[in-house]
């Protein structure tokens, strides 16, 4: 963006990213189980390969049969902290950065996102829409 590494350092506090995801359907919800090795191939890391009690809407009047009603927010913030701070330079790495703030125990944005679905809040299928992570 053009902005001097000294400007950032002197002034920056935190970094927020959002997404919205859509939510299922109060009207039409329903529990289905899914393994948890089958979501880690689609690239969803749910930490188990055990059966997982996901949900999902099947479509009702109330929705216009999407299954969905609603959106949530997703969020990744960062606090700035010192050891981000002698980190941002003019010739900075972003995946160091990056690494360095997961270390310190920023929630990602897929990570969010797993945990509204986990929560029964939305489907895999939309975290895997929203976050787009590679596999």
């Amino acid at each position: 963006m053009g902005v001097q590494s000294f400007l950032i350092q002197a002034t920056l506090a935190g970094i927020q990213a959002q997404r919205l995801v859509r939510t299922i359907c109060n009207y039409c919800i329903e529990p289905f189980t899914i393994e948890g090795s089958k979501l880690r191939l689609m690239g969803l890391e749910v930490g188990t390969d055990d059966e997982l009690s996901l949900r999902h809407g099947i479509g009702c009047p109330q929705c216009r049969n999407t299954g969905y009603r609603g959106r949530t927010g997703i969020y990744e913030i960062i606090p700035y902290t010192e050891s981000l701070r002698k980190l941002t330079t003019a010739t900075a790495d972003v995946e160091q950065i990056r690494n360095q703030a997961i270390k310190e125990g920023m929630t990602t944005l897929r990570e969010s996102a797993i945990d509204k679905m986990l929560h029964g809040v939305t489907t895999y299928q939309d975290v895997q829409r929203v976050t787009w992570e590679t596999i």
